[in-house]
Order: C-alpha cells, then structure tokens, then sequence
C-alpha cells in the first residue's frame, strides 16, 4: 500500500509505503464451529515526502469459500496505528486477528474456504452508521 502527499503522484511525492512480509494461521473446531487464528508480520517504509508521526494501516481479513461463484463467509477490518519516530527510515509492524469463527461446513467444503488478508485504504472512505431515525 502506497500513500503519496496530495497532488501529483511520483516517486517523489510518496509518504510512505506498507508491505506484508509473512502470514501464519492456526485453525482450531470448537464444537460446530471453527476459529482461524491469523498473524501478519510487515513493514512500513518512509518514502521521501514521509517523516516522523503516526499512520494507520487498513489491514482486511476475508474469509472466502471459492469456487464457480465465490461465497463471502466474512470480513473483518482492523485499523491500528503504527509510528514512525524521528530519524526513522522503517517500522515493523505486527496484528493478530485471534477470532475468524464460522460454522464448520458440510464435509468436502472447507478445502475450498480461503483466508485472505491485505490493505483496504478505501476502508478509510467508508460511510459512517446510519443515524437512528428520530421518532415522530
């Protein structure tokens, strides 16, 4: 995930840049249900127009059973900040999302069930809750 200063984008106007470097999972049945465990280890690199402070990466997980029609089971979204000291060229970043839990499926299904994880910066553009309607 690229973030550039406004204007123009290049080279030079990049803030900075995140990256995903390893993923682990660990998947345990729980009665009729499953839990997938997963971590995420990466990184974030000051681009030119960068500097000290704090960001937030947009980190989506989504669990997705694939096939002819692919079938959303769920996503989750985590926003966590990540900060960049003075001086700093790259930070290391690491999330654990402990609770991806879905209903165990028929048998032969679960090969098919795929976790993927990466940036949602649109996240960031996201429409608030809808206010409660007000009683009349």
């Amino acid at each position: 995930m690229q973030v550039n200063a406004p204007g123009e984008k290049s080279t030079n106007t990049v803030r900075y840049q995140a990256t995903i470097a390893r993923l682990a999972r660990e998947c345990a049945v729980r009665g009729p249900n499953m839990t997938i465990k997963v971590g995420v280890q990466g990184r974030v690199v000051v681009g030119p127009a960068g500097g000290a402070g704090q960001i937030e990466v947009p980190l989506r997980y989504a669990l997705i059973q694939e096939g002819p029609n692919p079938k959303t089971i769920l996503t989750k979204l985590h926003r966590f900040p990540v900060t960049i000291a003075d001086g700093q060229s790259n930070v290391p970043f690491l999330h654990v999302e402990e609770d991806i839990t879905f209903a165990v499926p028929r048998r032969g299904e679960l090969d098919s069930y795929v976790v993927y994880v990466g940036f949602d910066p649109d996240a960031v553009k996201e429409a608030p809750a809808k206010k409660a309607r007000q009683a009349r």
